[in-house]
């Protein structure tokens, strides 16, 4: 039997061959091309909302399954999640191109509403206007109950009402949410990025999420750390008692 290679021995067949290869890998990346989801219109975005319920619930496009491999499930009056932990969609349902790369949660809140301390912490990072992701500010909030050190960021808010080493209680007002931060980081659409990591940042210097939590060896997935156990977040409920180490919701839900 010959061989592909050998059929095509001389140099000219092979300059054919490699040519021919080329136009094949050319393709297959253009096919790819061609299944990259493109951001929805704001519009089109809210109708979305309207039909889930307006809050309570996760946003998924394109058929997305939980990129935590375990499912969410949202208090009824919470703010919706729009984009999650390392999904492959932002928050219009545009692609991205590495997922691993959004390792926070996106809630869907609207300018100068709360955001609230989604436990008991101290406030170690504060940045103004951001190149890229607007105004943000960090917590820590000690240790998990397996021993893992919490530290969070909140990115694209508004006003900020707390300072570098100001000690915060669950529930306490931190901050208003922002309006749409016209950059890329941005999205297209006004949120919360809440961003966990067991590493605190070292480069004053850095931007977006690297700035207060380092890079991506460190990130945590916040859905492991909530009060009503994995994927079961909770709204903060004034006078309740919470374990220390997990979180509530850190935005302020609707009363029933």
């Amino acid at each position: 039997m010959i061989s592909t290679w050998q059929h095509y021995g001389n140099s000219g067949s092979v300059l054919k061959m490699k040519k021919l290869l080329g136009i094949v890998v050319l393709g297959l990346l253009l096919s790819g091309n061609a299944y990259a989801k493109k951001n929805i219109t704001k519009p089109d975005f809210q109708n979305r909302i309207i039909e889930n319920g307006i809050t309570g619930f996760v946003l998924r496009y394109h058929g997305e399954k939980s990129p935590s491999k375990f499912e969410i499930t949202l208090p009824k009056n919470s703010p919706p999640i729009i984009s999650d932990y390392h999904s492959r969609y932002g928050v219009l349902g545009g692609s991205r191109s590495n997922p691993s790369k959004h390792g926070g949660i996106d809630f869907y809140i609207k300018a100068g509403s709360p955001i609230i301390a989604a436990a008991d912490g101290k406030v170690y990072g504060v940045k103004v206007k951001d190149k890229c992701v607007g105004n943000q500010f960090a917590i820590y909030f000690g240790k998990s109950p397996n021993g893992k050190k919490l530290y969070a960021t909140h990115m694209h808010v508004g006003k900020i009402h707390v300072k570098k080493g100001e000690i915060v209680k669950r529930g306490q007002l931190v901050a208003d949410a922002g309006a749409e931060v016209k950059t890329n980081c941005g999205g297209g659409m006004e949120h919360l990025h809440f961003h966990m990591s067991k590493k605190k940042g070292t480069e004053p210097n850095a931007w977006g999420s690297w700035r207060f939590l380092g890079g991506p060896t460190g990130w945590i997935n916040p859905h492991e750390y909530w009060t009503g156990g994995k994927g079961k977040p909770e709204c903060f409920v004034e006078g309740k008692e919470y374990p220390e180490g997990l979180l509530t919701l850190p935005v302020a839900c609707n009363e029933l």
